[in-house]
């Protein structure tokens, strides 16, 4: 317990999320254990509803990912959005490293590589995140996420900022195959200009995941937090392993 209380206390000091999609919020709080020989595919439907501020907007997603090895994990993911039009958003490909099993301290963890291109003149990212998981039982786990995000390419200003935010969840393993989880979704700003409170971007809510053979579902609603976030975030995911 200590060792977990020590990872989200870590976490949200050297925290940081974002790749600069991360406003519709179409990611998760993902694990860093990786099995060898396993791969999937994955799709996504996000919807925020806009705060006034912004318009109501959609993100479609696929994923595939395969496991080279116990340690090394590649994802492969294309995404769409409709943000009153129907178009091509980006490409990414993802690097996940299982550096540390968990034993018998039941506590594990991974880095993952992000590296993303965007439609037209929008920044291409670099995205670092550094994923814990804790074992807290048999049937209770906590993840906390710390990512650093890097514009490789000029915005429209010139800049080439670095975002900061972290990301947590607490699932519980229900009977029937069915996981509950909270989850918690924060960027702060700039690296070198972090916002104040009601400018950073906070959401929280819950999630359930329905597994069924290789098969699975999953839902999720967020609520904004602060001004600058939309109030309300929906996301849906459908997914087989192979």
């Amino acid at each position: 317990m200590f060792r977990c209380i020590y990872l989200l206390g870590s976490t949200a000091i050297f925290g940081s999320l974002v790749s600069t999609g991360a406003l519709a919020n179409n990611g998760g709080v993902h694990g860093p254990n990786v099995k060898a020989g396993a791969s999937s595919a994955e799709f996504r439907l996000n919807a925020t509803e806009s705060n006034g501020a912004r318009d109501d907007r959609q993100q479609y997603r696929v994923h595939y990912q395969q496991s080279m090895n116990d340690r090394l994990q590649v994802r492969f993911v294309l995404q769409y959005r409709d943000f009153g039009n129907f178009e091509y958003d980006n490409a990414k490909a993802e690097f996940l490293y299982n550096y540390k099993k968990a034993g018998s301290s039941n506590y594990s963890a991974g880095l993952r590589l992000d590296v993303r291109t965007s439609k037209g003149e929008r920044p291409e990212d670099v995205v670092l995140n550094w994923v814990n998981q804790y074992n807290i039982s048999n049937t209770l786990h906590v993840r906390a996420l710390a990512i650093v995000g890097k514009n490789v390419t000029s915005n429209g200003n010139g800049d080439k900022p670095s975002s900061l935010g972290s990301r947590f969840a607490l699932t519980k393993k229900m009977p029937d195959g069915i996981q509950l989880s909270a989850e918690i979704y924060n960027t702060y700003g700039e690296i070198d200009n972090i916002s104040g409170f009601e400018d950073q971007r906070h959401q929280f809510g819950p999630s359930i995941r329905y597994n069924h053979n290789d098969w699975y579902i999953y839902g999720r609603y967020l609520v904004g937090l602060t001004s600058a976030t939309e109030d309300h975030n929906f996301q849906f995911r459908v997914g087989t392993r192979f």
